[in-house]
């Protein structure tokens, strides 16, 4: 009776923390998105020429990369919750410093800010949703990422409606309260939440042993570098779709009316693949095959409907992707979450940076055509680096139950 006890009252603190989770990563795609929305009004301000138009998204990578790199090393010392808790302090001063300043230093500066809050809980809000979902994180963490793909449908609706009313500058004083107040609501989640919740593991403190004894085993190096190639995909397709079907058809509104679809299909996807009845690693093969066949086919096609629909299919074959790549990841390694969703995360990250610059060196070197076929060369090479892993388990007659 005792046990049932504590099992309800361990569920009903799991739940509610689950939702808090939720609440701040559909804010985060919303504020994550939000640099896109007003890039150009951000140049204008600034009077920003060649490179330096891109200097707000740069320094928001920084701080990021210097988060995923911080976050292990605090492994142990800090609470992943009180990271979320600090991730929201400095969201609320960044977007408010954004709002406040007309400096351009002080944008640069408020852009790294950012970055870091941006980090810190994309890394703490994964790891704590497999701290608190141990045996079914692949569905969760679905979940999860399909939150942020709401709020990043979100932001060019409520950014647009925002700017049409104040400047972008007011826009960031909404952002910064918006974040606040899922900041407090995380907060009030988290204190009803720890009153019968269940002891999360212990993780021990990060060490260069822990460290080298994760990336020298040779399955987490390849996840990882599995990880790294679909930041190809996405970032390759994500970010170049609409200049492509501009310079290729001449059809900028269908390139905008593509990225939408691609958002809408991968949130879809996030939420319902993980539930389906396939190991993560498996679906995560067959996503990738996928992805290569149907992005060569609207690149070939030479038709932009055609590529229009097929940008659709691949976000619903490859959207979920990360979170349960993630999940067969962090199986068996709940001591060392935060590690784990770091070295993914910024792994990806950098990828994310350096793939958009060499697709644009290819796109001169060659055509738009073949620099669009980046994205599906990166599902094939992370399509093998599965199979190799599938091949290692049937090696070893591992089994690996489905999540």
């Amino acid at each position: 009776m005792e046990s049932s006890r504590a099992d309800f009252g361990a569920q009903r603190s799991v739940r509610p923390l689950t939702a808090g989770i939720v609440i701040l990563i559909i804010v985060f795609g919303l504020l994550n998105n939000y640099q896109s929305v007003v890039l150009n009004s951000v140049v204008a301000s600034y009077h920003l020429v060649g490179g330096a138009q891109g200097i707000m998204s740069s320094m928001i990578n920084i701080g990021s990369i210097a988060a995923y790199f911080s976050a292990p090393a605090l492994q142990g010392r800090l609470k992943k919750t009180s990271m979320l808790v600090i991730a929201c302090v400095l969201l609320v001063a960044s977007f408010f410093l954004l709002g406040q300043t007309r400096l351009f230093t002080g944008m640069i500066i408020a852009s790294i800010i950012a970055g870091v809050g941006f980090g810190w809980m994309d890394t703490n809000c994964n790891a704590v949703m497999v701290d608190i979902h141990p045996e079914k994180s692949a569905s969760y963490l679905g979940a999860l990422h399909g939150g942020f793909g709401v709020g990043g449908l979100t932001a060019p609706l409520l950014i647009t409606a925002l700017l049409a009313m104040t400047t972008w500058h007011g826009a960031s004083f909404v952002m910064s309260g918006i974040i606040a107040c899922a900041g407090l609501a995380f907060l009030l989640i988290l204190a009803f939440s720890a009153k019968g919740a269940p002891p999360a593991p212990k993780e021990k403190p990060l060490t260069r042993e822990m460290v080298k004894a994760y990336l020298f085993r040779r399955k987490n190096a390849l996840m990882l570098v599995a990880a790294m190639l679909y930041a190809v995909t996405q970032s390759g397709l994500i970010v170049w779709i609409v200049r492509y079907m501009t310079l290729r058809y001449n059809a900028e509104a269908l390139g905008s009316a593509a990225l939408s679809i691609y958002w809408i299909c991968a949130t879809l996807s996030r939420f319902f693949a993980p539930r389906l009845p396939v190991r993560p690693l498996r679906l995560f093969f067959v996503g990738m095959v996928l992805m290569c066949v149907f992005q060569t086919v609207g690149v070939l096609s030479g038709n932009p409907i055609v590529m229009c629909v097929m940008v659709g299919v691949v976000g619903i074959v490859s959207g979920h992707s990360v979170p349960i790549l993630l999940s067969e990841a962090s199986s068996g390694q709940q001591e060392n979450s935060s590690l784990v969703a770091s070295s993914f995360l910024v792994s990806m990250c950098f990828l994310r940076s350096i793939t958009p610059v060499f697709m644009g060196f290819l796109a001169d070197w060659t055509n738009v055509s073949v620099m669009m076929l980046t994205p599906a060369a990166g599902g094939a090479l992370a399509a093998l680096i599965a199979w190799v892993m599938l091949r290692d388990e049937r090696r070893e007659g591992v089994l690996v139950p489905v999540q």
